[in-house]
């Protein structure tokens, strides 16, 4: 994975000149954006970047590729939170709204990606104000504490070791403050978060060499970092000791922290990512209604991005002719004003007025003859609906 990124990565910085892209990555994805007039070719180049990195059966499908409207709809719903595993949840809007931050402050956005990530931004605080879609939704942290609550019929008096200190852990520590649980380790390579999360819940922190000792002493361990190999295998456990009663691992890590193999080990049940799923699951069931509203306002965005792009290209000339036109009428009024004061005022103004429509339709004047002599009748067409005559 890791390698992928970096190859990704140097791709962006040395091939990509004329086009944009943000970067999105979390837990569970990696997204890349591009705003570019040569999309095949970066399709493709990606396709092959992703390939070698990452070699697959030619049965299984390539990265997953979306482009126009379909890319647009999927940037909408991940910052409104309805492409997340637990739909609703509110962190993944500040990851995005992050990456696009960062992609700025580096020089890869400019017009078109920043007035789509500034569009799916407030559209996700519009979605999230204008539905309860958030009220009852689960982080992954604290779907990981909710999966353990049902597995351990109860987490009141439980032993419970926190393996990891960002934000994920983060959300497990402060879902388990009302649970009753006896006892908090917290293990991070940085220690000094640990200790920070340790001293919140009351718990105690300790670094990754005691990491068998704090699970001797625990009922459920939960594993949320963000580290690119196994942290926990069979001989972490067993080198905890002989166990008299069950112990429960959630990893939520990805890509996981926790051999499969610990599961096999009588006495201890393994729950990793998968397991999240069917507690998202009885969730999007409470919120459904609120999910199909947010749908709702999602396809409405996506009609004014319609709209706005199909009336861009018309606005852009209508832009370009008001300057014309302005300015014209700037030089017109400006020779006017010098002639006020010796001429006669009538004059002036049937001079200005006349000079003024002359200019402004001198050009279109010009390109109709040149058209109707060419046999372009469709301009001379064009012409006669823009300027209303029948």
């Amino acid at each position: 994975m890791q390698a992928m990124e970096s190859n990704i990565s140097k791709y962006l910085e040395n091939t990509i000149e004329e086009s944009e892209y943000v970067i999105l990555k979390t837990c569970n994805r990696f997204e890349i954006y591009f705003g570019t007039d040569d999309a095949d070719s970066v399709k493709e180049e990606l396709e092959s970047l992703v390939k070698n990195a990452a070699p697959r059966s030619t049965e299984q499908d390539l990265p997953f590729i979306l482009q126009g409207k379909e890319s647009v709809r999927h940037l909408f719903r991940v910052s409104c939170g309805l492409d997340s595993m637990i739909v609703g949840e509110n962190q993944i809007q500040g990851q995005v709204r992050e990456a696009y931050v960062k992609a700025k402050e580096e020089g890869h956005v400019s017009t078109y990606l920043s007035k789509l990530f500034d569009r799916a931004l407030s559209l996700g605080k519009r979605v999230r104000t204008m539905t309860r879609i958030s009220d009852c939704s689960l982080s992954v942290g604290s779907a990981a504490v909710e999966l353990a609550e049902k597995k351990m019929e109860g987490l009141s008096g439980k032993a419970v070791t926190i393996i990891g200190a960002g934000s994920v852990a983060a959300t497990i520590a402060k879902s388990l403050v009302d649970k009753g649980t006896r006892t908090v380790f917290l293990s991070s390579r940085t220690f000094n978060r640990a200790s920070e999360l340790a001293k919140m819940m009351g718990g105690t922190a300790f670094r990754m060499d005691h990491l068998a000792s704090a699970i001797s002493e625990s009922d459920v361990v939960f594993v949320a970092t963000s580290a690119p190999h196994i942290l926990v295998s069979q001989d972490t456990i067993t080198s905890a000791g002989d166990r008299d009663r069950p112990l429960l691992v959630v990893d939520v890590s990805v890509p996981k922290n926790v051999d499969d193999a610990v599961g096999d080990i009588p006495g201890v049940s393994l729950e990793a990512m998968d397991g999240l799923k069917g507690v998202a699951a009885e969730n999007i069931m409470k919120r459904m209604s609120e999910i199909s509203e947010a749908e709702r306002i999602v396809s409405e965005e996506l009609e004014r991005v319609d709209t706005d792009q199909l009336l861009e290209k018309a606005d852009i000339v209508i832009g370009e002719i008001s300057r014309k036109a302005a300015a014209i009428r700037d030089e017109e009024l400006s020779k006017a004003k010098i002639r006020v004061t010796t001429a006669d005022i009538d004059d002036v103004l049937n001079d200005m007025s006349r000079a003024i429509v002359s200019k402004i339709l001198a050009d279109a004047y010009d390109n109709m003859r040149s058209s109707s002599l060419n046999g372009e009748n469709n301009i001379i067409d064009a012409a006669r609906y823009l300027f209303g005559l029948r």
